[in-house]
Order: C-alpha cells, then sequence, then structure tokens
C-alpha cells in the first residue's frame, strides 16, 4: 500500500457537515480493501486505526456540543462513553452478521455519497451525536445526574444522618424550583446547539443571523451587528424560521434560493 502511506497519516481533526441536500455522489476507488475518496482520503479500517489517526477527535466534538457548563469529570465520561460507543457494536446489530464489530467498519461511501474526509467524518459526527443525545436524556431522568441538585451538608442537625422536617419543609418547593430553572436552561442550551448545528448543515449562510440573535436577543440590534439592511436581514430571518420549523417538524427543508 505504497500509494496511501501519506494519505493515511494524522490529519486535523475538524467536525465537518455535510449538508442534507448536498446528496451529489462523489466518486471513490478501493484499493487493497481501503475505500479512498476523491480528496485522497484514505477512510479507517477501524476503530483502533481512527483513534490513532484523531486520538482527540471524540473529546473535542464532546467539549464542542455539550453544555458550556458541564463539569470536567461529565465530559471525560461522556468521552468515554462515545469511545465505548464507537469500539463496539451492539450484539443485535445486523452488521455482525458480515463480520464487522464496531461503528468505523460499518461506513458505507455509497450510502453516504463518497468516501472523502468530510464524508467519513459527517458520518462519525452523525453517530456521535445520536449515541450523545441519548446519553444526555437518559442522564436528565437520573435524580443523581440532574444539574440542580443541592447539597444538604451545610444545613444538617447535629445528627448528621438527618435532616430536619421543618429544614424541608422550607426549602422543598425552593430546591425543585431551582432545579427544575436549571435543567430547563440545560434543555434549552442543548436544543439551542441542536438547532444551530441543524442549520450549520443545512444552510450555512443562514447560520450568522441566528448567532446575532442569540447574542443580542432583539432583531434590530442583531442586524445592526451584521451590518446589513433590515429588508435583508428579514429575508434571511424568514429562512431561519423555516428552518427551525423544519427542524422541529422533522421535515426536509427546501435548498436555499441563490
Amino acid at each position: 500500500m505504497q500509494s496511501n502511506t501519506v494519505a493515511v497519516q494524522n490529519q486535523p481533526a475538524t467536525f465537518p457537515n455535510i449538508s442534507v441536500e448536498n446528496r451529489r455522489a462523489e466518486p471513490f476507488t478501493v484499493r487493497e480493501g481501503r475505500y479512498i475518496g476523491q480528496d485522497g482520503f484514505v477512510v479507517p479500517q477501524d476503530v483502533d486505526e481512527f483513534y490513532d489517526r484523531f486520538p482527540h477527535y471524540v473529546r473535542n466534538w464532546v467539549r464542542n456540543h455539550a453544555n458550556r457548563l458541564a463539569q470536567p469529570e461529565d465530559l471525560d465520561d461522556w468521552t468515554q462513553d462515545l469511545l465505548l460507543h464507537l469500539k463496539c457494536l451492539p450484539s443485535t446489530s445486523k452488521h455482525r452478521a458480515t463480520g464487522k464489530t464496531d461503528v468505523v467498519q460499518t461506513f458505507d461511501p455509497s450510502r453516504h455519497y463518497g468516501a472523502s474526509q468530510p464524508r467519513f467524518q459527517n458520518y462519525i459526527n452523525l453517530c456521535l451525536a445520536n449515541k450523545f443525545r441519548t446519553i444526555y436524556q437518559g442522564g436528565m431522568k437520573n435524580p443523581v445526574c440532574r444539574p440542580g441538585n443541592l447539597s444538604f451538608s451545610e444545613h444538617m442537625d447535629e445528627d448528621c444522618a438527618q435532616v430536619s422536617d421543618e429544614y424541608c419543609r422550607t426549602h422543598s418547593t425552593q430546591l425543585r424550583e431551582s432545579a427544575e430553572r436549571l435543567e430547563k436552561r440545560a434543555q434549552d442550551h442543548y436544543q439551542t446547539a441542536e438547532i444551530a448545528d441543524f442549520v450549520r448543515r443545512t444552510d450555512a449562510a443562514v447560520l450568522p443571523v441566528l448567532e446575532a440573535v442569540l447574542a443580542t436577543g432583539n432583531q434590530a440590534r442583531a442586524a445592526r451587528l451584521l451590518r446589513i439592511s433590515d429588508y435583508r436581514f428579514m429575508l434571511i430571518y424568514d429562512r431561519l424560521i423555516e428552518l427551525a420549523r423544519c427542524f422541529v417538524n422533522a421535515d426536509r427543508a427546501a435548498k436555499p434560493s441563490r
């Protein structure tokens, strides 16, 4: 495989997303059992090779997609969970019948319109996002992992094994409301990140408007921040509303007008 030596070396770990509307197939070749994209990228044979070439890919992906308030130990746990997900296919996976044992081996360039580096990494991103969504939602249902949990340790009676009834009656509503606010804030942040990722993949030209609105909280200030006319801003903002509606309803977004 002398021709693949240079291409198999470590490449920068980025997180490209191919638009869901971009379904034009790219040419690829198969050489000695290896998929090679039109950009010369050699698809890793398995998750071990993927990790050797992109050792920080999953960790950086988690940092880019996790709640900014997440603790370092949570980031480490999520990274390990996602690496384990890539490493081991479920025992019920249909791919095991063909001898495949990890997620990287399931990449099929004919189904993903090519074997270039952006196409391959977009597939990995989708697999990570699906699993991460499951992990995150599972954590929200676990009382131990809820972000609003507060400790009673500073308000205990002399008997450290108990919390007074008076304290529970006084603070139960406050603690519950605090936990609900923190949970809603985390869910809103996660949903906003999902919408931004959908907009980036579908029509990246609209993304600056979304970011400006989130940063300013006002359409007029967002237009001034972007230094575009109100008319131009409203045209792009209407497109943003259309994409948000498609995201919520799981509809296919129309191609951006030129």
